[in-house]
Parts: C-alpha cells; sequence; structure tokens
C-alpha cells in the first residue's frame, strides 16, 4: 500500500464521512483538472464551447447551455455532443415522464440536474459535498432559466434521501464513485421501493453484485458503457483530435437501473396475461 494510500485510510477511519468524502472529492476534482490541463483537453473543449456556443447539440437536453468556468474545468465536449451516457437516454427519458420528483445525487457541474430540470419543469434536488460544483450547479441554472425548479444540497445522508423521496416517486440517479455501497443500506432500499433508481457501480464485480442483490424483489437492469465513442463527425475542426476528444475517458464501466417494483410487478403480470398458459396452468380463482 502506498504511503497516499494509509493516509486515506487512517483520514477515513478518523473523520466524519461527510467530511471525508468531501476532502475525497475536491482531491480527486483537482488531479482531474490537472490532467485534463496537461493532455490539452481542457484547451480543446474550450474551441469545441465556443464552436458550439456553448449548447448542448443532441439528446434529450438538447439546448441547454453550459457556462465557461464548466468547461474550464470538466470533460465537457461528450455533453455538448449530447452523447455523455447516452445509453442511459432512453431509460432515463421513460423514468422522467413517470416520476414527481427527481433526485441526482454527485450532480457536478450539473449536466443531469439541470437538463432534467429544463426537460420536465419537475422539482429537482441536487446534490454534491464539492463547494465548487455546487456553484457551477447554481451557475448552469440559472443560465437555463431552472432556478426555480432546482434546490442545491450538499451532503446526501441516509435519512436525508429516505425523507425526501418518502410519499412520493422519485427518481433517484447517484453517481459518487463508491459512495454508493454505504448510501443504499436495507433502510434506503426499502424507502425506493416505488422509485426509478439508477447507480453508477465503481467497485469491484464482487461489491457490485452485492449492491444489486440488496435490491431484493425488483428486477435489475444493468446497462454497460458504450464500447465506442460517437459524435467525432461533428467535431471536424479539431483534425486529428476529434477522435480522443469524444471520448469520455473512463475504463469498463456499469450501471444499475431499477424500475419501481408495483410497475415491474405490473408488467409481469401483463405478459403472464398474455402468455396463454397462464389461464391453462393456474386455476380460475388465482385471476380473480
Amino acid at each position: 500500500m502506498t504511503i497516499k494510500r494509509r493516509i486515506a485510510h487512517a483520514l477515513h477511519a478518523v473523520l466524519p464521512a461527510q467530511l471525508y468524502r468531501e476532502l475525497e472529492t475536491r482531491h480527486g476534482r483537482r488531479a482531474a483538472v490537472r490532467w485534463l490541463r496537461q493532455v490539452g483537453v481542457l484547451e480543446l473543449a474550450l474551441k469545441v464551447a465556443d464552436h458550439f456556443d456553448y449548447t448542448v447539440q443532441a439528446g434529450p437536453f438538447r439546448g441547454m447551455r453550459y457556462t465557461r468556468e464548466a468547461v474550464l474545468t470538466h470533460h465537457v465536449t461528450p455533453n455538448l455532443l449530447g452523447t455523455y451516457e447516452r445509453q442511459l437516454y432512453p431509460l432515463l427519458e421513460e423514468a422522467a415522464n413517470r416520476c414527481d420528483l427527481i433526485v441526482d445525487i454527485g450532480s457536478a457541474e450539473g449536466y443531469f440536474a439541470v437538463g432534467l430540470a429544463r426537460m420536465t419543469g419537475k422539482p429537482v434536488f441536487a446534490f454534491d459535498v464539492n463547494s465548487m460544483e455546487r456553484q457551477m450547479v447554481s451557475e448552469m441554472a440559472a443560465l437555463n432559466d431552472v432556478s426555480h425548479s432546482l434546490t442545491i444540497c450538499g451532503w446526501c445522508s441516509e435519512s436525508t434521501l429516505v425523507d425526501l423521496v418518502r410519499g412520493k416517486r422519485a427518481l433517484v440517479f447517484c453517481d459518487i464513485d463508491g459512495g454508493e455501497f454505504s448510501l443504499f443500506t436495507p433502510t434506503v432500499v426499502k424507502a425506493l421501493r416505488d422509485c426509478d433508481v439508477f447507480v453508477e457501480l465503481h467497485g469491484s464485480p464482487k461489491e457490485n453484485l452485492s449492491l444489486i442483490e440488496g435490491f431484493v424483489g425488483r428486477e435489475p437492469i444493468v446497462v454497460n458503457h458504450p464500447k465506442d465513442p460517437a459524435g467525432a463527425e461533428r467535431l471536424a475542426l479539431l483534425g486529428q483530435d476529434a477522435a480522443r476528444m469524444s471520448t469520455e475517458y473512463r475504463g469498463f464501466q456499469q450501471w444499475l437501473v431499477l424500475r419501481p417494483s408495483t410497475l415491474a410487478s405490473l408488467e409481469s403480470l401483463g405478459e403472464n396475461l398474455r402468455n396463454p398458459t397462464f389461464a391453462l396452468d393456474r386455476d380460475p380463482v388465482a385471476l380473480k
């Protein structure tokens, strides 16, 4: 174990979870910005933003505006192309249509929080422990005229999430770089049984499977990150850098998607009713 990892483990053991997480995300964000700057991604992203007038070009958030500050600190080219996490769009739009509340945990600069508020007009709660990210979400919301729909918060605890979704059909969207393994306790899982849930998985295969299996009685959908980037043909202005700028710079990653348990049950019943063997194999009383 490296010295840095030893220090991290020691801090994790003695600091409150909220404080440790804030320090961890600040360090991670600074490191990411340094790397993006070193490899020229941020400079090229500014060219893309200027070319597209800081506006998302496609996808469900088409027309959403980006701030210069967000472009200076994030690899937003896939976002501006409208291809970022595109594998989720069909399921996400479906969930957004049936929910009455949206909760984005780990909102970063606000691509999904602001995008969903703009697309649906529904109330959105955006959580991020990094105060700099929260400031960017606020600026993005103002730029896109959705500040009235957006509530920006810091730490999302187990009790906070349970209270927020109580009595509501919520869409919970979570990308917290490993924090999902402590957030989704049995209490939270029970509270989310009638909610749409999207969780990016950041653990080992064993850890991911354990989290998936924790959603007892739900039918999990595991969505892989696309192998190939998209949208490079719209970045001709970058020449040979077009291909690398259209990628999201990540390894193999998966999302866990869960539809409301009541919805899944109704769809299962509907499928059985459409199956002729259902009536033949069961006592008619079971159909009443």
